[in-house]
């Protein structure tokens, strides 16, 4: 029996990631940021950093424990950190799961459509990200094209994309023009970036010079190693996790050489394997263990956290994608995860987006928080007076206190289906009709956002004048607000 506790668990975990990043470094192929790391003492060898325990603490402790996150509509800027959780919805997906069980390719009409979703659900005050990879778009715009449709279609924070210098450098001026200027922007975190590490020990130009950019106009990152236990990282949880620390200990420390003070999440995206096929297992159990170990990697650090999700393995809509969703989810939600990624419509290992699924994720993100939100023990919610005026036998439907509080204090499920049905009903069928329903009502729902004429011209120029087409634009563009 392990009855070490769980502090000292972290402990030795971060130490031995540190001991990782003395011993072995990290490989960083951007030769600007190798010779900025050397002139700040870091050892190097060829393209390999390797790092002290005093140089980690040292850079790691200026990274801020939380941040604001600001929107373009204030009512929708959040504080990242604390035991705060915010969500963000699929993320990388590159085809569409259809409820027969067949794929098609995610296109542009996809990616506006959940972000209008988005844009209308109070679960979600982040929007933006890959949500679903358009393949009708030009590859080389697609960076672009993807924030641009979520900043027109919705006014709450915003999360980018990763890219080469010269695409991060764009998504910064792009967003500059939404929040009004350049001098308004790098003011506060507006535009948050995800950054993937290369397991075992690697991060790539793609990552470094996205992580240069960001941090150099004061703009926050999460740090997401992603090793699979058994594939790209060892098989046992705890040298996986340590693993996957020392990547972020190091992307961190980076961040904080080039910015001191950018605001940057503790991100480990740790993954199980199945060792049958060697593909990465997110509905494992083993994916939802290091979650609720890396909320607390992150408090040991004093920066905010940042995991998934609810993630499955399920090549379809089926007991398995709710199971294994739940699971993923609820771990997250209980450890208080400052930002949980892939929350809503994942399937078959981040392969696809089902619309099915985002809404099945809904409702277990509303479960998830109704438990959590716990019992309220008062005089009042004891009701020890309504209680003995009812008396022996007595029922409570048509009691007052019942008809005040019936719509805000029971759960009520959106899309489960309850209750007594009609003779002949398939459930299955209902189930789906409660989907369709709340589809519909959510788009039918949505409200663009009011955005000043002023820049919602200077963005669509901007857009022109990288190279995208007016039928794009025209597509995108909701009809107004204003």
């Amino acid at each position: 029996m392990n009855d070490t506790s769980m502090e000292q668990k972290i402990h030795r975990i971060y130490e031995t990631a540190v001991e990782i990043l003395e011993r072995a470094g990290i490989r960083l192929l951007h030769p600007e940021i190798i010779d900025l790391l050397n002139d700040r003492g870091i050892r190097i060898s060829g393209d390999t950093a390797y790092f002290t325990a005093t140089q980690i603490r040292e850079w790691c402790e200026r990274a801020p424990s939380e941040f604001s996150f600001t929107a373009p509509n204030p009512a929708f800027s959040k504080v990242i950190g604390g035991s705060r959780s915010e969500y963000i919805s699929a993320y990388g997906c590159s085809a569409i799961s259809l409820r027969n069980g067949s794929r098609q390719d995610a296109v542009l009409d996809d990616y506006i459509e959940i972000s209008r979703l988005l844009h209308t659900s109070p679960l979600f005050n982040i929007n933006g990200g890959i949500l679903a990879q358009p393949n009708d778009i030009p590859a080389d715009l697609s960076h672009l094209i993807m924030i641009y449709t979520a900043m027109m279609n919705s006014d709450k924070c915003i999360l980018g994309v990763p890219g080469s210098q010269k695409e991060m450098e764009e998504l910064m001026e792009l967003a500059a023009i939404r929040f009004n200027g350049k001098e308004n922007f790098v003011k506060a975190p507006c535009l948050l970036t995800m950054i993937s590490t290369i397991s075992p020990l690697q991060m790539d130009d793609m990552a470094l010079s996205s992580i240069m950019v960001a941090a150099r106009n004061n703009q926050p990152l999460i740090i997401s190693p992603a090793p699979a236990a058994g594939t790209t990282g060892p098989i046992d949880l705890a040298s996986n996790l340590a693993l996957a620390t020392a990547e972020a200990l190091a992307g961190i420390a980076v961040v904080q050489i080039i910015n001191p003070g950018t605001p940057v999440l503790f991100g480990l995206q740790c993954y199980g394997a199945d060792m049958k096929s060697g593909n990465i297992a997110i509905g494992s159990p083993a994916y939802a263990l290091q979650a609720k170990y890396t909320a607390a990697i992150a408090a040991y650090l004093g920066v905010p956290s940042r995991c998934g999700g609810a993630t499955n393995d399920a090549r379809i809509v089926s007991p398995q994608s709710g199971y294994e969703s739940m699971l993923s989810m609820f771990t997250a939600c209980q450890n208080r995860v400052n930002l949980i990624v892939h929350s809503a419509g994942i399937l078959d290992s981040f392969a696809a987006f089902s619309y099915d699924q985002f809404f099945i994720d809904l409702e277990i993100i509303e479960m998830s928080r109704y438990y959590l939100n716990d019992i309220e023990v008062s005089d009042d919610t004891l009701s020890s007076d309504l209680i003995c005026e009812v008396g022996p036998g007595g029922q409570f439907l048509t009691a007052m206190d019942t008809m005040t509080k019936c719509r805000s204090h029971s759960w009520s499920p959106q899309i489960g289906v309850q209750g007594i049905l009609k003779a002949g009903t398939d459930p299955m069928e209902k189930f789906y009709e409660n989907i369709d329903a709340r589809r519909k009502a959510m788009l039918d729902s949505y409200t663009p956002p009011e955005i000043p004429e002023g820049i919602r011209s200077k963005m669509k120029a901007f857009m022109r004048r990288k190279g995208v087409d007016s039928r794009i634009l025209d597509k995108i563009n909701p009809i107004s607000s204003n």
